[in-house]
């Protein structure tokens, strides 16, 4: 139960503010991901958030994208993974909250609320994907 309300309490902590997506649209990708990701993924992506210890799945480390696509560019899956809308069959149960019906959700009648999230999600996968080490040589 404690893990469960750490979890809670850490995606919750972007919504303590009343915002629109069109608010989060003018944010850039770090600001974006340090509101959004930083409390699981870390400041610098590699899993260790102050609230990745209390999950019960290990939270991945977004430096390594690349890596495990075997070098191919990552920016698409980012998208896909982000915005949460698009199951990802192979990766079971989604414990990570799904961005793209949550931003959609705050502008419902507004007909620019979908391109509004797909700039948030943009923004947030190309900062993820600039976060992305450098094979070794």
């Amino acid at each position: 139960m404690r893990a469960t309300l750490a979890f809670l309490t850490a995606c919750c902590i972007s919504w303590t503010q009343p915002a629109s997506s069109a608010d989060y649209a003018t944010m850039s990708g770090q600001d974006l991901y340090g509101r959004f990701c930083a409390s699981c993924h870390g400041v610098e992506g590699r899993g260790d958030g102050p609230v990745a210890s209390t999950l019960r799945v290990e939270v991945p480390d977004l430096t390594l994208m690349a890596r495990r696509g075997h070098g191919a560019d990552p920016h698409d899956r980012i998208v896909r993974i982000i915005d949460g809308r698009y199951i990802i069959g192979a990766h079971g149960t989604r414990t990570m909250p799904i961005w793209g019906e949550d931003l959609a959700r705050l502008e419902i009648g507004n007909p620019d609320a979908e391109r509004s999230t797909q700039t948030i999600i943009g923004r947030l996968a190309d900062y993820v994907a600039s976060l992305q080490r450098k094979p070794p040589n």
